[in-house]
């Protein structure tokens, strides 16, 4: 009698080393996903990160842009207003001429 209980308290013993092994398997595994998800999850943060900063720098630019391009056209608008036609400065070189 005292065979078969010490055989199951064997065989229990074994199964639960099989079990644990398996176990510290999977949360190895685990963990090594784990890793992986965070080094993922950096990298998108960063480049993330990177992708706001050229769009800030465009943006910018942009803006800069804008406000070059209204000041030339003011100033340009300034320096039309009496513009001579040609057909004015070729009537205006004739008379210049005689």
């Amino acid at each position: 009698m005292q065979q078969t209980q010490l055989e199951k308290h064997r065989a229990l013993a074994e199964e639960a080393g099989k079990n644990s092994d398996s176990l510290r398997q999977q949360v190895t595994t685990l963990q090594k996903e784990l890793e992986g998800m965070k080094r993922a999850q950096k990298q998108a943060a960063s480049a993330h990160s990177a992708m706001e900063v050229r769009l800030n720098r465009a943006l910018e630019e942009a803006e800069k842009s804008k406000t070059d391009l209204s000041k030339l056209k003011q100033s340009s608008k300034v320096l039309e207003w009496p513009h001579p036609t040609a057909e004015f400065l070729i009537e205006f070189s004739h008379l210049a001429m005689a």
